[in-house]
């Protein structure tokens, strides 16, 4: 993602327009919770096959502004939006609902495993989609390999999924996630509630996995954000104060609120 579309492009990419170069742009977006205004003239570009990291304290926005992309604030009473948010070049207002959130995948805080078997937490998607019931197993086994968990869970596909450990559970609903093949995949603080073995093997599968989608991710973590993510945002207060590759931001950041939000002094 980059503020200024010049500074993300190198100098082999200049001729190449701006839906080709960027998998999601979004131009002076403002959210509202009733009268509320939660998000004040957002404008960011999502880089194809990057990570993004939004990090700031709690509250500042950064959830809401995920939530816009494919738009989950709808299910919210009072939800207003204004501004524009492209996937490659089109709105996400005029998509089918459906289908754009099969284009833009979301993996929400806590693990939310369906209440069935951890074959039928990724079949479940796959049938409600149509494709046919021969297809289904293999895909299965690809998606559970696509989310480093095939080898773990292998022998007990037809068990509860709640006898996963929790990050298991996490990367059973990427998994479930990648079974219909996303563009994007939106992740919103992913790993809080995971001890460190567990971050780590999230971590290292979004790493894997941005080769074939575009990511962007929440995150409290700074460490996570600097450690996974091609860009970051520093969010405060439904601002967007700040923008850059990740190593500019967490080494040289432009915004004194930024340098102290990163080196501790506030959040």
């Amino acid at each position: 993602m980059e503020v200024r579309d010049t500074d993300i492009l190198m100098s082999d990419q200049s001729a190449v327009s701006l839906d080709q170069a960027y998998k999601l742009r979004v131009n002076g977006l403002n959210f509202y919770y009733g009268s509320f205004q939660a998000l004040h003239d957002i404008s960011v570009n999502a880089e194809k096959n990057r990570i993004t990291a939004f990090i700031g304290p709690s509250g500042c926005g950064k959830s809401t502004f995920l939530r816009t992309l494919n738009r989950m604030h709808e299910e919210t009473p009072e939800a207003r939006v204004e501004g524009e948010v492209l996937l490659d070049g089109e709105s996400v207002f005029d998509r089918e609902i459906s289908e754009l959130r099969r284009s833009v995948g979301m993996v929400f805080q806590r693990s939310t495993p369906f209440p069935k078997s951890i074959f039928e937490n990724i079949a479940y998607g796959l049938r409600i989609r149509g494709v046919d019931s021969s297809l289904i197993s293999g895909l299965v086994e690809q998606s559970l390999k696509r989310a480093n968990l095939w080898e773990e869970v292998k022998d007990k596909l037809k068990k509860s999924a709640s006898g996963l450990s929790g990050g298991q559970q996490q990367r059973l609903c990427i998994a479930r996630a990648l079974a219909v093949n996303p563009e994007v995949l939106l992740l919103d603080e992913p790993c809080s509630a995971l001890d460190p073995i567990g971050t780590s093997k999230i971590e290292e599968l979004l790493l894997e996995i941005k080769e074939s989608c575009t990511i962007v991710i929440v995150t409290h973590n700074m460490q996570q954000a600097a450690r996974v993510s091609d860009y970051t945002g520093f969010f405060l207060s439904g601002k967007l104060i700040e923008f850059n590759n990740t190593k500019s931001i967490f080494e040289t950041p432009s915004s004194k609120l930024t340098e102290d939000y990163i080196t501790g002094r506030f959040g």
